[in-house]
């Protein structure tokens, strides 16, 4: 379930398959005027009584579209030759989900990939709190040692992130990309995250913190890497 104009627009500009939008009867000529004449076909207009009764989040007189989930492998992903991927692994929070991908598609990376993911990629909160770019990024689900193979075999350095760490972000060479990988909130990253060519950070906190929200510590790391690629391309 898809609500929002931004949200349904960006997931049929990314190609997701839609099976209909209902959408308020007095509105109808702004989402056209949004998303295309394309469109057309899929709407059934109700009333706002009926929408603020089927939308998330109290949205009460924004559409609300029904699309087909997609199903990506991280067979399907195309990456540079530096890239840089977002891991999260067991993630439990949609909101905390949405809220990396967001980022993730401000720092342009090539792809998120989701291991062992406890909450659903498409959970309606997660598209509210990405808004809209989950549609818009290559996101796969793995396994751990799915995602530790396929970066071998891309020679994609697997860049860890663990609060007790001795190594810090600020110190680790970032400019030619690299997998980073972030644990739940609750446990943190398992003992699978752990030997040879994974390479674990830090990120500096100072005052009584001992740890960030997600989001937070995935936004402060992949800036951190696109400075430096930046930098490094001047």
């Amino acid at each position: 379930m898809i609500d929002g104009e931004r949200e349904i627009s960006l997931a049929c500009k990314h190609g997701i398959e839609l099976e209909s939008i209902f959408v308020d009867e007095a509105k109808l000529s702004e989402l056209v005027s949004v998303c295309g004449e394309t469109i057309i076909r899929l709407i059934q207009p109700v009333t706002s009584k009926v929408l603020e009764r089927i939308s998330y989040g109290q949205r009460q007189s924004s559409p609300v579209a029904i699309g087909r989930t997609p199903q990506t492998s991280l067979a399907d992903l195309r990456i540079s030759q530096h890239p840089l991927l977002l891991v999260l692994d067991h993630t439990e929070k949609p909101g905390n989900l949405g809220a990396c991908l967001r980022t993730a598609s401000a720092c342009g990376i090539d792809a998120v990939i989701l291991t062992h993911p406890i909450c659903e990629l498409h959970n309606p909160n997660t598209i509210r709190a990405s808004r809209g770019t989950v549609f818009s990024l290559p996101v796969a689900v793995a396994t751990a040692q799915e995602l530790q193979d396929f970066c071998r075999a891309h020679d994609v350095q697997l860049f860890t992130a663990r609060v007790d760490a001795t190594a810090s972000l600020w110190n680790q060479d970032l400019k030619s990309g690299g997998a980073f990988v972030f644990g739940s909130e609750a446990h943190g990253l398992g003992t699978e995250w752990n030997g040879p060519g994974l390479q674990s950070f830090s990120i500096p906190m100072r005052g009584v913190t001992d740890s960030l929200n997600l989001s937070i510590s995935a936004a402060v790391t992949l800036y951190e890497a696109l400075r430096q690629r930046i930098e490094a391309s001047n």
